[in-house]
């Protein structure tokens, strides 16, 4: 026990030098005496432009794409927006004027046609305006007849002479290229009043299968049609083109008849045949000539006087 006793003493006497020597320390401060800061501020990445303005560049996570248009598009791979690139780039310019040019043309596909044998159709003349050789305006006023008698049918169907007209749009996918060359896409809307009657009608009737024959009195019709197609043009001579359609059409409206529908459409062909197409001859008048400049784009990340 008195050994424990001096046990215990050792170690209080211990653990009270050790807290004096603690209360002792003086902690080590700047020489202003004011405490010291860490800068955490980064300093932003920059990209200088053109004119010499510096502007922030974009973050590692956003990836460069480009539109239909050939624009540039910024896409953040984390966040999924998507946005333009305004401060490294513009658009491309269009480089043709608004009003670029005028073309007029003769369909030829119904002549061929009916110098071949074909017993319906006749001609068609259209005009068109180019806006910056992109999108094009579209008009067509023609005439159309018909006197067939169409294969294994039992009937003659004839329609005099009659107008039709459409009207449309097309768009040209090369509008920043050579106009010596155009492929696009087309939409028209067609309409036509015209007469039709179906004469020589044989029927077969009777025990002794006797033939007779009727006419179906003459009618009038008003019908209404949308076209949708694929087309090329291509120059053959200083401002000649020849050009080839393929159409896709359907009938929106033709009224009721009493006596039958319509067979042949003037400016559509015949119902209910879905395609058709059409082969042309036009030219096209400039109106003003394209513009020289070219976009001015830095590619991003770059130093815009290096590229310079």
């Amino acid at each position: 026990m008195r050994y424990l006793k001096y046990v215990i003493v050792f170690l209080m006497l211990a653990l009270a030098v050790d807290a004096s020597a603690q209360r002792r320390v003086t902690p080590i401060q700047n020489p202003d005496n004011t405490p010291k800061q860490t800068d955490t501020k980064k300093k932003e990445a920059t990209v200088k432009l053109a004119d010499g303005t510096e502007v922030p560049a974009r973050p590692e996570s956003v990836v460069e794409m480009r539109d239909m248009q050939g624009r540039i598009v910024l896409v953040d791979t984390i966040s999924g927006i998507e946005y333009r690139d305004t401060i490294l780039t513009q658009a491309p310019k269009l480089i043709y004027p608004f009003a670029e040019a005028v073309s007029v043309g003769v369909n030829l596909w119904d002549p061929i046609m009916r110098a071949l044998g074909q017993k319906y159709g006749l001609i068609g003349f259209w005009g068109e305006f180019s806006i910056h050789n992109w999108f094009k305006p579209y008009a067509e006023i023609g005439f159309g007849m018909a006197d067939s008698t169409p294969k294994d049918k039992n009937y003659t169907y004839k329609s005099s002479m009659a107008p039709y007209m459409k009207f449309g749009l097309n768009y040209n996918f090369l509008y920043n290229s050579n106009p010596d060359y155009t492929v696009y896409l087309g939409l028209r809307y067609g309409i036509s009043h015209f007469s039709y009657e179906v004469t020589n009608v044989s029927l077969n009737q009777g025990y002794w299968d006797e033939t007779q024959t009727i006419n179906i009195p003459k009618q009038t019709a008003t019908v209404g049609y949308a076209e949708f197609l694929v087309g090329l043009k291509v120059m053959i001579a200083k401002n000649f083109y020849l050009g080839w359609e393929l159409k896709a059409h359907t009938l929106l409206h033709k009224g009721s008849h009493k006596n039958g529908d319509p067979w042949y459409i003037p400016g559509y062909g015949t119902d209910p045949s879905l395609f058709t197409g059409s082969f042309s001859l036009s030219y096209r008048l400039p109106l003003a000539k394209k513009s020289e400049a070219k976009p001015d784009i830095v590619p991003p990340g770059a130093d815009a006087d290096a590229v310079e």
